[in-house]
């Protein structure tokens, strides 16, 4: 079996996230963190020019067994997905029109693990089995990811469906529905299917581009033939949840827990950055479109805008268990001037704990020195030099949860006739001048700041 190092080395992505943190979405978004529920003005169907990716979605309310409009698989026929093979990463590539066709572009794809069971990438979850035990946040319906298991699953679960952005485009992902099918509701808590869909997304900048904003807007159709939604259509995104506005897990943009979060009940550690969460403040803009409106948080102070793929720091990261199948934690990474930053310590226990936030941990000249000292503080190798399975330093790497966020919210298309149904993501690349204050900014701390020789 690959050591994480091994798996560091072709597959990055594996060792880019923190303490074992991949998904994780849960703030309110209430005044603390900036998010406005409801926006004062409902401007009907605005979104941001630049980058756009549709999902195609329909359900119904319905008492038990009744009829009603179910999701009843993924339409192909803009995609093209790659051959499923075990261990290794594939995608489904979306077109802006049916493919073949000389003249389709794209500009977003979904990512999944590579087996068959992966693929494509997208699940459509029709009565979900609840949690074990049953909770009040427990969901009767979701499109997300293809982990094996379902949406009311525990987190670090790998839920989320996983749209990498790769273009400036539009992207169309549509599903196929039955107008005559049927909820049975044998998972349903009362017993009665609410009829609406949870989106669990991650979504990953791969463009090489900072993001400034995005948007969401339903509709209908593929490329030039999407056409907005209009009010009292029967389609909406839910904006209430039993008379109030939507929680943390109903609606919500934040990067990952373990970069910027509070310890609670499901995360040991403070966030790497910052111990406070961050993403992006939205607001409704219709009942069939909302936008974000800013960053709240750390994030901005520390990187400016949205980073895409290729703008990443390297990270340090530690395998505390010695698995390859679960996440390593971030234990430092590295300045614009090749210096390394250590905000947390690994104690000789093989526990971490939270040294410094942001840029303000101790100061290595070179990654060799910083090798040196953790091995040290530790008594830990590198896993290249130990028996796999062991907790042990596992090497560099990009730091790939600093261009992605989680992205939840709920359609509500109980009343929609229509055969499919658009979801689409609009994106604008911000303005140069934040950035670049940023890099004088940075560039001062770093000339203050002692550097360990």
């Amino acid at each position: 079996m690959l050591t994480k190092l091994a798996i560091d080395k072709t597959m990055k992505h594996k060792t880019t996230n923190t303490n074992k943190m991949r998904h994780i979405n849960y703030l309110v978004p209430d005044q603390r963190s900036g998010f406005t529920a409801v926006s004062a003005a409902l401007r009907k169907k605005q979104f941001l020019s630049g980058n756009c990716l549709a999902i195609v979605a329909i359900a119904a309310l319905s008492s038990s067994s009744a009829s009603a409009a179910v999701i009843s698989g993924l339409n192909t026929d803009n995609l093209v997905i790659s051959t499923a093979l075990l261990n290794t990463p594939g995608v489904t590539t979306i077109y802006d029109r049916s493919v073949p066709d000389g003249s389709a572009q794209t500009n977003g794809r979904i990512a999944f693990d590579g087996s068959d069971s992966d693929s494509p990438g997208v699940k459509i979850v029709n009565d979900a089995a609840p949690s074990d035990p049953a909770t009040t946040g427990d969901v009767d319906n979701a499109i997300m990811g293809t982990p094996s298991v379902g949406p009311n699953a525990p987190q670090k679960t790998h839920k989320r469906l996983k749209f990498q952005r790769t273009g400036h485009g539009t992207t169309d992902l549509v599903f196929d529905h039955d107008t005559s099918g049927t909820f049975s509701n044998a998972n349903s808590t009362p017993g009665d299917n609410d009829g609406l869909y949870k989106v669990y997304m991650a979504f990953a900048n791969h463009t090489s581009n900072r993001l400034g904003s995005f948007s969401v807007t339903l509709g209908n159709g593929v490329g030039t033939g999407f056409t907005n939604s209009v009010d009292a259509d029967g389609l909406s995104f839910q904006q209430t949840f039993g008379g109030n506005p939507p929680g943390n897990s109903q609606f919500s943009s934040f990067f990952a827990h373990g970069l910027f979060g509070e310890i609670d009940a499901t995360h040991p550690l403070l966030g790497y950055f910052s111990a406070t969460r961050s993403g992006f403040n939205m607001a409704f803009t219709g009942e069939d479109s909302f936008s974000s409106t800013s960053l709240f948080g750390d994030y901005e102070s520390l990187f400016g805008e949205m980073m895409s793929l290729n703008q990443l720091p390297q990270g340090y990261f530690y395998d505390d268990d010695g698995d390859p199948e679960t996440d390593n934690v971030l234990i430092a990474h590295q300045l614009a001037d090749g210096t390394w930053v250590r905000n947390r310590n690994i104690e000789l226990d093989g526990s971490v704990t939270t040294l410094a936030f942001g840029d303000d941990g101790e100061i290595y000249a070179t990654e060799a020195l910083l090798i040196a000292d953790l091995k040290l503080m530790s008594g830990l190798d590198e896993c290249a030099f130990v028996t796999a399975g062991t907790p042990c330093l596992a090497g560099s790497g990009d730091i790939d949860d600093l261009a992605k966020f989680n992205l939840t919210f709920f359609v509500n298309p109980t009343t929609y006739a229509e055969d499919q149904l658009t979801l689409r993501f609009g994106s604008a690349v911000p303005e140069p001048s934040s950035t670049a204050l940023l890099g004088l900014g940075g560039l001062a701390l770093m000339l203050r700041r002692r550097r360990k020789e």
